[in-house]
């Protein structure tokens, strides 16, 4: 069983809780570069503790068809039920001829307006705010960094508990 879902990060700062003198608003500095937009596409399997994230230019079909392959090749030798939302993007012929091929994945769809069904909100929002809350960052790259520092560091048993299994 696995989790998919898309976020994006911008180089505007996520602001969390900081130190900040009496009557002084907590500050993180920013070049407020909202147009700017680090596109990820994640998956998670909660009962291996496994997870995945990959760049991809924008949430659309062919970086939905690009997270497939990631899926299929790291969870190779595994029978794999992808739950994924109702966006346009998750559907189509393309995406039916591909899950067709490949015997291996089959891929269901949560319920519409569900998100806290996906387990992989979970992840991106423990990602969120673990790698970028309070922080400044220079580029998208230097925030796929973080990102990537910091969750290389999640053991099996940390994703399940996010996840809730444990």
């Amino acid at each position: 069983m696995v989790f998919q879902d898309e976020t994006g990060f911008s180089l505007h700062p996520r602001l969390g809780r900081g130190w900040a003198k009496v009557g002084q608003p907590f500050k993180v500095p920013t070049p407020s570069q909202h147009r700017q937009r680090l596109n990820l596409s994640g998956w998670v399997a909660p009962l291996l503790g496994r997870r995945g994230v990959i760049r991809t230019a924008k949430g659309d079909r062919q970086g939905f068809l690009k997270v497939l392959k990631h899926i299929r090749h790291r969870l190779k030798g595994y029978k794999v039920w992808i739950y994924v939302d109702r966006a346009p993007w998750h559907k189509g012929e393309e995406v039916r001829d591909y899950i067709r091929s490949e015997p291996q994945l089959r891929l269901r769809y949560l319920p519409p307006y569900q998100p806290a069904l996906n387990m992989q909100e979970r992840v991106w929002r423990r990602m969120r705010y673990e790698a970028t809350t309070n922080r400044y960052f220079e580029s998208l790259d230097d925030i796929w960094d973080a990102l990537q520092t910091n969750s290389r560091r999640w053991s099996p048993n940390k994703v399940k508990q996010l996840c809730t299994i444990i």
